[in-house]
This record gives structure tokens, sequence and C-alpha cells, in this order.
């Protein structure tokens, strides 16, 4: 779709990627039926898409899925029988890939639209089968005492990955790729950056040399909460080149600060805080100040909230958060 005179994918990939554009793009993810609920009765029209509504610039899924098999489902027995990788993990499963995908996706870049692909189905607690206490446990005694079996594992992982992969990018291109990491509380990770270096290093490798070669120009680790702060370093010398933090609950994932760490090699989607528009006025503008100002005269950001939109914030205070990042976009 043409913008203003540019295209939404060329808007985004110049935003992320440092070159010259007229605005940052406009983007949020989609609020769930809770939050449409209220502001339908607060005023939101019916008759037009949330999107629509507030001229966001959305992105369009290339419909692969990497998640265990049934999907979004904890694969339990990885570690210890092989025949349940086969069960959960094959990349023949005619479901992992969307109906018509390839013309799907080439009308959606032709119509100008951002096409991503998800690159991995979880993090490394995913491939060790983690969905509880007693899994996580059983993952935490493998990761110490039976090492060889978790490389074996993760690099089983790590195929189906690119075997899927490969089928979907060797007929589409794509624009941004997602990795996600849910392995750390708001303190620290639950391993070690040693041994996150050691067993989920060379996935991200592989999969991301899977990536360069098929000229995906950004690849965004994508994780909610969490600190990992003391992994960031060797994923992004594995090639992640943009974060998509959710959640922010440690100073120490807040994108100033990332931002100083890390330098303008590193693009940044989102990092405002949400829970603040639930509060009131100044507790909406303060979000938008704190983060947004800085981070755009560096530049490689795209700005938007740290979470989907939620049933506890007034369509007010979301209508007045949009209007300030207009008000922004203006200003240059």
């Amino acid at each position: 779709m043409i913008v203003g005179g540019i295209s939404q994918r060329n808007r985004f990939l110049r935003t992320l990627l440092g070159g010259e554009t007229d605005r940052f793009p406009f983007f949020d993810l989609e609020p769930d039926e809770g939050t449409l609920g209220r502001w339908y009765r607060e005023g939101l029209p019916r008759q037009q898409s949330f999107s629509t509504y507030f001229g966001l610039e959305t992105h369009h899924s290339v419909g692969l899925t990497l998640h265990s098999y049934p999907f979004y489902q904890s694969a339990q027995g990885l570690l210890d029988d092989p025949s349940v990788f086969n069960r959960h993990y094959h990349p023949n499963q005619r479901s992992r890939y969307a109906r018509n995908f390839v013309k799907q996706s080439q009308r959606n870049h032709q119509q100008g639209r951002v096409l991503y692909v998800d690159a991995s189905g979880g993090g490394l607690l995913q491939m060790l089968g983690v969905g509880d206490w007693d899994s996580l446990c059983a993952a935490c005694f493998a990761l110490m005492k039976r090492p060889q079996a978790v490389e074996d594992l993760v690099r089983r992982t790590t195929d189906f990955y690119c075997d899927c992969l490969e089928r979907v990018l060797s007929k589409v291109s794509v624009d941004y790729a997602s990795f996600y990491e849910p392995i750390a509380s708001n303190h620290a990770p639950v391993v070690s950056p040693a041994m996150f270096e050691r067993f989920a290093i060379p996935c991200y490798r592989k999969v991301i040399d899977l990536l360069n070669k098929h000229r995906v120009p950004l690849r965004i680790l994508c994780t909610t909460g969490g600190d990992l702060t003391s992994l960031l370093p060797s994923l992004i010398n594995a090639g992640i080149n943009g974060l998509w933090i959710s959640n922010i609950r440690s100073a120490g994932m807040e994108y100033p600060k990332l931002r100083r760490q890390f330098g303008t090699e590193i693009s940044l989607i989102g990092g405002i805080d949400a829970t603040a528009l639930a509060r009131d006025e100044a507790a909406v503008r303060k979000a938008v100040e704190k983060t947004v100002p800085d981070l755009l005269e560096s530049g490689r950001y795209l700005p938007c909230l740290d979470d989907r939109p939620r049933r506890s914030i007034p369509l007010a205070n979301y209508r007045l958060y949009r209007h300030l990042l207009e008000d922004l976009s203006r200003k240059g």
C-alpha cells in the first residue's frame, strides 16, 4: 500500500535500516476482543477495522508455523524418546504452510506491505520440550548432566527449522524474520551466558546464515519480559540486528539503555510502556516523552507500545497516544 508517495514496506525498511524516509511507520499490535468491545462502547466505529481507523501499517506473516505439533502445545518426552521428535516436528506437515502462501505473499509485496516469517518455534527451552515446571526441571537437569543429548536435539530442531524456511524463502522474499527466546525472569536468564552460547547460539548462527542466503535484511529478536541483557551480546554477534521487547519489566531492557549499550547498529521496535495508557493523560505523555524523541533522533527506531492494547486502556488515552506520535512524526 502506497501512503504519501512511499510504500509501507519501503518506509519500514528505511526506518529500521537507517535510510531516508518521509516519517516512521505508524504501527501497533492488534488489540484483543475485550479491548475492542470496550472501545466500541466508548465510540470506536464498528464499520472500520482498528488499523484502518488509526491509519496503522500492519505486518503480514508469510504463514509458516514452526511450533511443535499439535501447534502451541509442548512436546513432552523429546529428550528421552527419539520417536517423539518425528511426531512433533515434520517439515512435510501441510498445515505448517499457509494455503496459497506464495501467491498471497507476492500479492502483499506487490501492494507494498511488510512481510515477515517466524524463524523459530520458540527458544532453547522450547526446543527441549519445556511447557511446565516438571519439564523445565528435566531440561535444566539435561543441560547439566546430558549435554550431548541436548546438543543432538537442538541440532535436529535447527535442521527442521532450516528445512521449513528453505521451502518458504526459496519461493518468496520477506522483510524480516522473528526469533523468540522466553528464557528469563525479570532478574536474569535461567541459564548462564556460557551455557546459552554453547547450546543455543549454533542454532541462531545456522538459521541466520540461511536468512542471509535469502537476503532477509532484518533478524529481530522478539521476547516478552525478562532480563536478557547478559545474552544479548552473543545473540547480536550471531547476527540478530533488531530487538522487539514486550512487557518491559527490567530496567536493563528499557530502550534508552539498550541504545546506549549497543548503539544504532541494532534496530528497535516498541519500547513505549503500554501500562501508562491505563492511567491518565499525564502518564501517557510521560511514557511517550521518556522514550520516543531521543530514539527517533538517533535513528533506526519504530515507536509503538511494548504490548498490544489491553482492555484496561480507555479509548481516549489510546487516541491521545496516537496523536502524540503523529505530532512527533511531523517534527521529523
